[in-house]
């Protein structure tokens, strides 16, 4: 996994989860990275990193989404 420091993907999936009311659908936990995928209005998007920051954002997903 890639270190702590700053990772646009995470900013911009945690920006449209919590600032634009995206929906996260599946979240996909890999050795490789691990992956999200949100809907709004019909429009799907997946986000996937291997950064241990988003690592754990994606596990705070789980637990808030029951995912």
């Amino acid at each position: 996994m890639a270190g702590w420091g700053d990772d646009p993907t995470l900013a911009e999936l945690r920006r449209l989860v919590y600032d634009e009311g995206w929906e996260p659908t599946s979240v996909t936990d890999s050795t490789a990275g691990d992956s999200v995928v949100v809907e709004k209005d019909g429009v799907v998007r997946t986000f996937a990193s291997d950064h241990i920051a988003f690592h754990r954002f994606v596990e705070g997903l789980r637990e808030d989404f029951a995912l």
